[in-house]
């Protein structure tokens, strides 16, 4: 109290009165809360997130996986055109419906007599096969000739199209070959049934 009366004068001058508020301030003075509404904000930010963390995880026993179809087209139609297509005619004889496709625009077409080994270029580099089944094979399939050879074919080269044609009716109608090649028709057809097939192939 002595020490108040004595220093009144500094006290209560501009000086002593700004530092006295600053003190009391700093001793009495109420602290600052925190901001209850942000805290639980963010708390609930937390909390979502990991609840959506967790369901993700939870939830990876129920993706459903969608197996893309498999292309089982016989033969690779996306980029096949008339002038693109090559065509194998396997023939021990000259057949006029050769001439007659390459006429039509079907130019990349050829005739060889027989085939002697399946990796043969001609056979490689072909996207359709029409195989006759008499006169040919027999020194790769000499019992079943032709239709050895087709089926041999189209069981090495599933992606290529394998049609058997013949000029006799006559012949095993129960061979396998006839079951597993592409097309079948008689070597007297109109060359437009020939056509028919490569047009269908292409569109």
């Amino acid at each position: 109290m002595k020490w108040i009366i004595e220093n009144s004068t500094w006290i209560f001058s501009g000086i002593g009165v700004t530092i006295l508020v600053l003190v009391f301030n700093f001793l009495f003075g109420k602290k600052e809360k925190p901001n209850l509404i942000n805290y639980k904000i963010s708390t609930n930010s937390i909390r979502n997130a990991k609840q959506t963390n967790t369901n993700n995880l939870n939830n990876t026993n129920n993706i459903n996986i969608s197996i893309p179809k498999v292309n089982t087209l016989p033969i690779k139609t996306l980029e096949l055109t008339k002038d693109s297509i090559q065509i194998l005619f396997i023939d021990d004889e000259k057949f006029k419906t050769v001439e007659n496709l390459i006429s039509a625009g079907w130019i990349n077409t050829k005739t060889i007599g027989d085939v002697r080994n399946l990796d043969s270029a001609d056979v490689k580099n072909s996207d359709v096969i029409f195989v006759d089944i008499n006169g040919i094979g027999e020194s790769l399939f000499p019992k079943d000739k032709g239709l050895g050879l087709a089926e041999a074919l189209k069981k090495k080269f599933p992606n290529k199209y394998i049609v058997i044609y013949s000029a006799q009716e006559q012949g095993d109608r129960f061979h396998k070959a006839l079951k597993i090649v592409d097309n079948f028709l008689s070597k007297n057809a109109e060359p437009y049934e020939f056509i028919n097939i490569l047009e269908n192939l292409i569109q």
